[in-house]
């Protein structure tokens, strides 16, 4: 196994409504890569703290911070003094697609990268943090792929503040879509001929991950989330926020005798909007990409991904299987005490835990 020089290097997702904190640790009883949960950490946010990636009020999250870290007086959690962390980056904000260069791998120059990266950037170069991934081609020698990655300085510069501010050392900062596929995408299993769609839906925010040819293809943002469909809930309703999201986990996703009609109204024109994005999104994939192999099954993951029912819907509407994933599988302990249908919502926590114990300078 390849020698980590980071000891007890942690993953941590911060999220607009919750910061989560996996340390992980290889396995005594195994030879091969297998992990063991040494730290596994949630806190929830208040609302407006943290809005769709950006840090509205960074010393209270801060505070939090110290919080899940164990370093605050009176603390339920034991104090985690090793400085090393990969810390992910809001998909909201950040930018992830496969180019094609014309040009063959070994030819290739990172001023042709740079260039045409810039035709394909949603920001301003200059205003950016970017980095690259090669891909080598199947089929044609004469052009190469390559996964580009970004997101604003302005973004990532108070991640990275933040982090230090609580004398934190970022090895990595890692787009969330990145960490998604680390969990989900089984690691020892030959994906050849097949595609894999991954659908994180989750509190406030979702995006769909088209995994191809043993890499991320692209990622799109969706507008859904959990907080969508309770305030749709709430408004159709005429209910408060708690009554509707707890209606919304009593009911489920599917119609059934006890469904209320405005309900069902309601969730049903957000879910289908969604099945709608995600069949556009899968289509172009389907038009615009090279080498690409069919998309067989969707995996999702998130805390809406639990929603009673949701899975059948997609599947049906979609015509694909989908089905929540087991975010666990890629520690390769079987002893885990954990079931693998929960932790849904864990699963860029888990990847980039991944990342820290494993091979932190590796995408």
């Amino acid at each position: 196994m390849f020698r980590n020089p980071f000891n007890n290097a942690f993953g941590l997702e911060i999220g607009d409504l919750s910061i989560k904190l996996i340390q992980l640790k290889p396995a005594s009883f195994y030879k091969k890569s297998c992990f063991e949960i040494s730290q596994l950490r949630e806190i929830r946010l208040p609302a407006g703290l943290i809005v769709n990636g950006e840090i509205q009020q960074p010393e209270i999250v801060r505070q939090k911070l110290l919080q899940i870290l164990g370093r605050t007086k009176n603390e339920k959690y034991k104090t985690i003094k090793e400085p090393w962390v990969v810390a992910g980056l809001p998909e909201v904000k950040t930018f992830l697609k496969i180019i094609s260069i014309d040009a063959g791998i070994n030819e290739i120059t990172d001023a042709d990268i740079i260039f045409q990266a810039k035709k394909h950037l949603p920001f301003e170069l200059d205003e950016a943090y970017i980095n690259w991934q090669l891909i080598e081609s199947k089929s044609n020698e004469k052009y190469s792929q390559v996964l580009i990655g970004a997101i604003p300085k302005i973004i990532a510069d108070a991640y990275t503040y933040l982090l230090e501010s609580v004398q934190l050392m970022p090895i990595a900062l890692e787009i969330e879509a990145v960490s998604l596929a680390r969990s989900l995408i089984t690691e020892s299993k030959d994906y050849s001929g097949q595609a894999r769609a991954i659908l994180d839906l989750g509190a406030t925010r979702s995006c769909l991950i088209i995994y191809d040819n043993n890499s991320i293809q692209f990622s799109t943002t969706l507008d859904y989330s959990g907080e969508i469909i309770t305030t749709a809930i709430e408004q159709s309703l005429k209910i408060n926020h708690q009554q509707a999201e707890e209606m919304k986990i009593k009911l489920g996703a599917r119609y059934n005798s006890r469904t209320n009609a405005k309900y069902y109204k309601a969730i049903s024109r957000i879910n289908d909007k969604m099945i709608d994005d995600v069949l556009s999104a899968l289509e172009f994939y389907k038009d615009h990409f090279n080498d690409q192999n069919p998309i067989n099954h969707i995996t999702m993951c998130g805390g809406v991904s639990e929603w009673d029912g949701l899975d059948n819907i997609i599947s049906k509407k979609l015509k694909i299987s989908s089905h929540p994933g087991n975010v666990w599988k890629n520690l390769n302990n079987d002893n885990l005490k954990t079931d693998k249908g929960l932790g849904l919502n864990l699963a860029v926590a888990i990847g980039l835990a991944l990342r820290a114990t494993q091979k932190p300078f590796t995408i």
